[in-house]
C-alpha cells in the first residue's frame, strides 16, 4: 500500500471488476472512502453517467437552461447538481411533491410535478424559445415534451 492507504481501506474504483467485495486495486486509481456505505456507490456509477452525458454530450456552460428528466432519481439528482455548479438555469421532472421538495432543497430552479402538469405546457409558457440541455432518461410521452 502507498503511504496515503492501509491494508484494508475502503476504497472504490471505476474498472472491469469494481463490484467485487474484495479485489486488487492500483492505488493510482483508488478513491479513499470514510466507510463501507451503499449510499457512496452511486457517486462513481450515476455521478460518472450524469456528468459526461451533460459535459461532453450536452456541452453544458455556465448560463445554459437544463431540462432533466426524472431528475429526483439516481442519475437525475447528479446531473441537476452538476448543471448547478455549473451556473445553470435546471428544471426538473418528477412524479410526486415529495419529490419537487427534495429537487428544491438540492437547488433546481423549477421542479415539475409531471403527475399534476402538463410538462409540454409547462415548458412553452415558461422556455417559448425552448432549453438548450435535455437530460432525458425516461422516454415515451416525457421525451416528446
Amino acid at each position: 500500500a502507498l503511504p496515503i492507504y492501509t491494508v484494508g481501506q475502503t476504497v472504490a474504483y471505476a474498472m472491469a471488476g469494481a463490484f467485487a467485495e474484495y479485489t486488487l486495486v492500483p492505488a493510482k486509481i483508488a478513491i479513499p472512502l470514510p466507510s463501507v456505505k451503499p449510499q457512496f456507490l452511486p457517486l462513481l456509477v450515476s455521478g460518472t453517467t450524469a456528468y459526461i452525458s451533460l459535459k461532453e454530450f450536452g456541452g453544458l456552460f455556465e448560463g445554459k437552461t437544463v431540462l432533466v428528466t426524472a431528475a429526483a432519481g439516481g442519475t437525475g439528482q447528479f446531473a441537476v447538481q452538476l448543471a448547478k455548479k455549473a451556473k445553470c438555469h435546471v428544471i426538473g421532472t418528477c412524479s410526486s411533491d415529495e419529490k419537487v421538495g427534495f429537487l428544491k432543497s438540492i437547488g433546481c430552479d423549477l421542479p415539475i410535478n409531471y403527475k399534476k402538469a402538463n410538462l409540454g405546457q409547462v415548458l412553452k409558457k415558461h422556455y417559448p424559445k425552448g432549453v438548450d440541455v435535455v437530460y432525458e432518461s425516461i422516454g415515451g410521452e416525457i421525451g416528446r415534451a
